[in-house]
C-alpha cells in the first residue's frame, strides 16, 4: 500500500508539471493600428509564438466595446496558401485539427472574442486583421478615444510594439497627444506615427490602453458625443494614474500653465493665500509672495512661447502650402479639375502616386476636402505591379492535377531582365515618406537598389523575387514563397525596406509642379467618374488594361472595375481587354503571401540588433526619451490608470 501510495504521489507531481512544460510562448506582438478618416481603423497583428501540443485555439476578446463592432476579420499564418476560412458563429468545442486553418466570432455574454486555431505545434507566426469601427468619436473639443488594444491572459508575449498612424497624414506634437496605461514601457511619436511599447516581459493583467486626443479637422468621424473629450474620456483614464492629471488635461503648454496655476490648492479654494498680515499687523497682500507668483508666470510664459509659437507656425505653413496647391491648380477645386484621359506622367505609376499622396496630404492637413477613397498601401503595390507582370507576360497562370486528381492553380514565372539603373527616376528623390528608415537601414536599401526607385525597377524586384522563389521548374506556389521568404529573412529586408518606403512616399511641395498635379488630380477625377462620361474614343479602352494598373495602387480598383463593366456590357468582349475579375481574384494567393511574408521580413532583426535591444531594457541608465511621463508627447506609460477603456478582455491560446 504505501508503494502504491508512492507512485500516485509521483504521477499527481508529474501531472501537476505538465502544464508549466506544455506551455505556449508568445515571443512578440507587432501591432498596427491604421486609422481612417471616418473614425474606423483597420488593425494588423502580427503574432510570433512558440506553440505546444495543447490547445486549440487563439483568442482576442473584445468587451466594453459600446458602439464599436469587430468586423472584417482575417486570418493566416505562415503556413496556409491563402487566408483562413471565416466562421460567423465559431464553434469553441471542437478539436485542434477541426479549427486548423479556420477562424471566426466568438460571441459572449460580455463582447466578442475573434478565435483561430493553432495548426501544428512548434515555432508559429500568425497574422490577424480586423477592423473596429467608430473607434475615433467626435466631441465638442477634440476628437479621440481610450482603448485597450491588447490584453495579457494566459500567455502574455515577451515583447509588445503598437503604431498608430493616419494614413496621408502625419500625427505630430501639434495635431496629437498620446497617454498610455497598463505596462512598463514607453510612449510617444516617432515620424509620422505615435507608439506604444513594452520594457521588457509582459505579465498576466497587463495591458496596452492608449488614451489619444486628435485636434479637430484631421479626422471625420462619423460618431459624435454630445460634451467634451477632456471630461467625459481623458479625466476618467487619467484618474489614479501615474500622470499629473492637472498637467495633462492642458491644451498645450500654455494650457498646462493654465491648469497648474488654477488647479491644484488653489483650485479647492486656498486662495486667501494671498491676503496675510503685512509688517505692521495689519491686513493687506503679502507682495512678496505676489512677486514671486508674477516672476513663476513669466517664466511659464516664456516656457510656452516656443510651443505656441510652433503651432501657430505650423497652422501659417498648412494655409501657405494649400495657398500653393490651389495656385497650381489654377485656383480650382480639385473636384473642379478637367479630366485627364491619358495615363499621367506619361505613365510613371510610382511618380504619379507620390503626386496625388502630396496632393491629398495637403489638402488633410489643411483641413480641406481630401480626394476621398485613395489609399496607398505596400499590399496595394503588389497587387498593381503583379497585374501589370501578368499583362505584360511576366507571370501567367498555369494549371495541374495533383495526386488527388483535383485541378491546382499555379504560376508561371519568367526570368526578369535587370532594367539599367536610373537614378534620375528614383521615386524618392525630392519625396518623403511615412515609413522611417535607420540610417544603417537607408545605407543597406541605397546599396543594393539606389537607382531601382522606378516602375521598371519595382516589377524586376518582385519579378526577380518570384522568379527565385519558384524553384527549377519556375511554376510558383504560395507555400514556396513563404518558405523562400522565411529562409533569406536578412537577405531581403533591404528589398523589403525599399519597397514599404516606396508605397508610402510623397513629393515634397518644393517638388510639385503645376502641369503634373493637373494631370495626376485630373486623371483620378476621370476614374472615379468612369461610368458617368459618355465621350470615349479607341486610344483610351486600349489604356484599360493600365488604368486598372493605377487604380489598384490607387486602392480604387474594385469600383472602376465596376464601372468597367457598366460601359462595357458584352463581357466577352470586355475580357478580350482586361482579365475578369476571377483571374484578378486568382492572384489573390500570390499578393497575400507577399504582404505577410515582407511584413516578416521588415520586422526581421538581426542577432546584433535583437541583444542591443534586448540589452537596453536590463540597462538601468538607459532611457529611450528623457520627457516627463506626465505630457501628451514622448516619455513613460502609466501602469496605472486607463479607466473608461473600451476593449480588452484577455488575449493568448488556449
Amino acid at each position: 500500500m504505501r508503494k502504491l501510495r508512492h507512485i500516485l504521489l509521483c504521477l499527481f507531481c508529474a501531472c501537476a508539471f505538465l502544464p508549466a512544460i506544455a506551455q505556449h510562448e508568445i515571443d512578440s506582438i507587432f501591432l498596427l493600428v491604421r486609422l481612417q478618416d471616418d473614425g474606423s481603423a483597420r488593425v494588423t497583428e502580427r503574432r510570433d509564438a512558440r506553440m505546444s501540443e495543447q490547445g486549440t485555439e487563439g483568442f482576442i476578446t473584445f468587451n466594453n466595446m459600446g458602439d464599436i463592432e469587430v468586423t472584417d476579420i482575417e486570418v493566416s499564418d505562415d503556413e496556409q496558401d491563402s487566408t483562413f476560412v471565416v466562421e460567423e458563429e465559431w464553434d469553441i468545442n471542437r478539436s485542434r485539427a477541426e479549427k486548423t486553418g479556420r477562424c471566426g466570432y466568438h460571441h459572449t455574454d460580455e463582447g466578442v472574442e475573434l478565435c483561430w486555431g493553432i495548426g501544428r505545434a512548434g515555432n508559429r507566426t500568425y497574422y490577424i486583421r480586423y477592423t473596429l469601427t467608430n473607434l475615433v468619436k467626435s466631441y465638442d473639443d477634440y476628437d479621440g478615444f481610450c482603448h485597450s488594444f491588447y490584453e495579457a491572459a494566459n500567455t502574455p508575449a515577451k515583447y509588445i510594439m503598437m503604431t498608430i498612424s493616419l494614413p496621408g497624414d502625419s500625427l505630430t506634437k501639434q495635431n496629437t497627444r498620446i497617454w498610455t496605461f497598463g505596462y512598463d514601457g514607453w510612449k510617444g511619436h516617432a515620424g509620422d506615427f505615435v507608439f506604444a511599447q513594452t520594457d521588457g516581459p509582459v505579465r498576466n493583467g497587463d495591458a496596452i490602453i492608449a488614451l489619444v486626443e486628435f485636434e479637430k479637422g484631421l479626422l471625420h468621424p462619423v460618431v459624435k458625443k454630445e460634451g467634451t473629450f477632456k471630461e467625459l474620456v481623458k479625466r476618467p483614464a487619467l484618474a489614479n494614474s501615474a500622470y499629473d492629471i492637472d498637467v495633462a488635461m492642458g491644451d498645450t503648454l500654455q494650457g498646462t500653465a493654465r491648469s497648474s496655476l488654477m488647479g491644484g490648492e488653489m483650485g479647492s479654494g486656498h486662495h486667501d493665500a494671498f491676503m496675510m498680515p503685512s509688517a505692521d499687523g495689519g491686513g493687506g497682500f503679502n507682495w512678496g509672495l505676489i512677486s514671486g507668483f508674477l516672476v513663476i508666470i513669466g517664466l511659464i510664459g516664456w516656457a510656452a512661447k516656443g510651443p505656441v509659437m510652433s503651432d501657430i507656425a505650423f497652422k501659417k505653413r498648412q494655409k501657405k502650402r494649400f495657398a500653393a496647391l490651389t495656385e497650381m491648380m489654377d485656383g480650382k477645386k480639385w473636384e473642379e479639375i478637367p479630366y485627364w484621359r491619358k495615363l499621367p506622367m506619361e505613365g510613371n505609376l510610382l511618380d504619379s502616386s507620390a503626386v496625388l499622396a502630396a496632393v491629398n496630404q495637403i489638402l488633410q492637413a489643411s483641413h480641406n476636402n481630401p480626394i476621398k477613397g485613395i489609399e496607398f498601401s505596400v499590399q496595394h503595390l503588389y497587387e498593381a505591379f503583379i497585374l501589370r507582370m501578368f499583362y505584360k507576360g511576366g507571370i501567367t497562370l498555369d494549371y495541374d492535377t495533383d495526386k488527388h486528381g483535383k485541378t491546382r492553380q499555379l504560376f508561371r514565372v519568367k526570368e526578369p531582365i535587370s532594367p539599367e539603373k536610373q537614378p534620375k527616376l528614383d521615386v524618392t528623390k525630392n519625396s518623403e515618406s511615412t515609413y522611417f528608415l535607420t540610417s544603417a537601414r537607408r545605407r543597406a536599401v541605397d546599396s543594393l537598389y539606389k537607382g531601382l526607385m522606378h516602375d521598371d525597377g519595382v516589377q524586376y524586384m518582385l519579378q526577380d523575387l518570384l522568379y527565385k522563389a519558384s524553384g527549377i521548374d519556375h511554376l510558383l506556389q504560395p507555400d514556396e514563397l513563404r518558405v523562400y521568404i522565411k529562409e533569406n529573412l536578412e537577405k531581403l529586408r533591404p528589398m523589403a525596406d525599399a519597397l514599404y518606403h516606396i508605397a508610402e512616399s510623397r513629393k515634397e511641395d518644393s517638388a510639385l509642379r503645376s502641369d503634373e498635379v493637373q494631370e495626376v488630380v485630373g486623371f483620378v477625377r476621370y476614374l472615379k467618374d468612369f461610368s458617368l462620361v459618355s465621350e470615349r474614343h479607341i486610344e483610351e479602352v486600349n489604356l484599360w488594361k493600365e488604368y486598372l494598373v493605377f487604380a489598384s495602387f490607387y486602392g480604387i480598383a474594385d469600383q472602376v472595375r465596376k464601372d468597367m463593366k457598366k460601359v462595357a456590357p458584352d463581357t466577352t468582349k470586355l475580357d478580350q481587354l482586361i482579365p475578369p475579375h476571377q483571374v484578378i481574384e486568382d492572384f489573390r494567393p500570390i499578393t497575400t503571401a507577399l504582404a505577410s511574408s515582407l511584413y516578416m521580413v521588415r520586422q526581421y532583426e538581426t542577432p546584433a540588433e535583437r541583444a542591443k535591444r534586448r540589452s537596453s531594457y536590463s540597462s538601468s541608465n538607459s532611457s529611450p526619451r528623457s520627457y516627463s511621463s506626465s505630457s501628451g508627447s514622448s516619455g513613460r506609460s502609466s501602469y496605472s490608470g486607463g479607466g473608461g477603456h473600451s476593449g480588452g478582455g484577455g488575449s493568448g491560446f488556449r
